[in-house]
């Protein structure tokens, strides 16, 4: 049996509107038939030796990025854990970390972020692996692949450490978190906050905010962005971000809170009907335009009728405050498995999710997690991880992303009946190109 790993997700800079158009559908009025397609492999097709993973696709869907430890896919590559984006259209492929004096603190990828058409990647790097008991600190670097150029985002040779950068659209502005008590003035505690850097201007402000500015007044981490870098959403263990109900007893969960950079405005995005937070441990998400916060939590009574405690996906309408469920099966029955990875397209039509629950589709999914895609206005769920004629992946899948349109699906896979010639017998990045 294939061995698991643990599916990171992060969001990824999904949209802009400037961006190059998807492609109109076949001449005709035939609808291109779905299918799915192998990413993960170099330009001339040969297969990764090891793991490929932690998939992301521009908002324009014409790029896939992804980490791996391989060697096969830009010559000379040396020893670390590289970020690759493949060109789906020419089958290109090159390696992201890098720079032009060969920087060693970028061989260790650990979390990245796209614009919408790809030419700025940011991510997170260090000279050394980290592992149990070893401290290396990250530092972000964002490359512009129209000039060839890498640099540091905070150009200021300060340690400390940042992580976990996702970047708008247009790839001005960067969200982060740092324990660094010198990004901002005041900068308090070292403790983890939540900041966004303007490019253009040259400036870092703080995020993980109460509304009337106050700093959180608890660790903050793991930012998401909308596309034009209005709303920032983060996880905190704060208290005084806007939830109802006074201090949380310690232990202290994190939970889900959206920031809005025009207003100042701080709201909580996961909450149970009493106002009080919903536990949310790694899996949020904003769709492009920022209206829709999603989240996962296995915290009852978010919405009316549902108590259990299986981890369910939830969208939150930040304009009407309405929270739905997500994560269900045709017949409207919540998924009876952990769900996670939750992604809506630009249009909010389909919601895309990680699931291991036996009901949301007949037959069930085996005994492997699987990606799904749920079209929010017919409640028609569709399995992604699939053949070409239809048979589901014989191993674990997850790790959704999706472009602008919605229709074009990256997802990470150890599944080995997918595509024809997958022999490596290790993970993979796909792509499943819907009608």
């Amino acid at each position: 049996m294939r061995r698991s790993r643990r599916w990171v997700f992060l969001t990824a800079a999904l949209a802009t509107w400037a961006a190059a158009a998807v492609p109109a559908a076949a001449s005709g009025g035939q609808q291109p038939r779905p299918r799915t397609e192998r990413v993960s492999v170099a330009a001339d097709g040969t297969q990764a030796d090891v793991a490929s993973h932690t998939p992301a696709i521009t908002a324009d869907g014409r790029h896939v990025a992804f980490l791996t430890r391989a060697s096969v896919f830009v010559p000379g590559t040396p020893r670390g854990r590289h970020l690759y984006l493949k060109d789906l259209r020419t089958g290109a492929v090159e390696r992201a970390n890098v720079s032009e004096d060969d920087n060693p603190d970028l061989r260790w990828v650990y979390e990245y972020s796209l614009s919408a058409t790809g030419r700025y990647v940011v991510f997170a790097s260090a000279a050394e692996e980290m592992g149990p008991g070893h401290v290396v600190d990250k530092h972000l670097y964002v490359r512009d692949r129209a000039t060839g150029r890498t640099e540091p985002l905070l150009d200021d040779g300060r340690p400390g450490g940042a992580g976990n950068p996702v970047i708008s659209a247009d790839g001005r502005y960067v969200a982060f978190d740092s324990p660094r008590t010198d990004l901002v003035p005041g900068g308090g505690k070292r403790e983890y906050q939540v900041y966004v850097h303007d490019r253009v201007r040259h400036t870092t402000r703080r995020v993980s905010v109460a509304s009337d500015g106050a700093a959180a007044d608890g660790f903050s981490h793991l930012p998401v962005i909308s596309a034009d870098g209005s709303e920032v959403g983060f996880l905190s263990v704060a208290d005084n971000l806007g939830t109802a109900g006074g201090p949380r007893p310690a232990p202290r969960d994190t939970s889900f809170y959206v920031h809005d950079m025009r207003t100042g405005r701080t709201r909580p995005a996961a909450q149970r009907q009493d106002g009080t937070p919903a536990a949310v441990v790694t899996e949020r998400s904003l769709t492009p335009d920022g209206r829709y916060a999603l989240f996962c939590s296995s915290t009852p009574g978010i919405v009316t009728g549902y108590t259990g405690t299986v981890q369910q996906c939830y969208a939150k309408d930040l304009r009407t405050g309405v929270t739905r469920m997500v994560s269900l099966a045709p017949d409207g029955a919540p998924a009876d498995g952990h769900t996670s990875a939750v992604v809506m397209g630009a249009d909010h039509r389909r919601v895309f999710f990680t699931s291991w629950a036996h009901n949301l589709l007949p037959g069930g999914a085996g005994e492997f997690s699987a990606v799904y895609a749920r079209d929010l206005r017919t409640g028609a769920v569709e399995r992604i991880d699939v053949a070409a004629d239809g048979t589901g992946a014989d191993g674990l899948a997850g790790g959704t992303s999706v472009d602008r349109s919605g229709r074009v699906v990256a997802f990470e896979s150890w599944a080995g009946n997918l595509v024809p010639g997958d022999t490596n017998d290790t993970g993979d990045v796909f792509v499943r190109r819907l009608t």
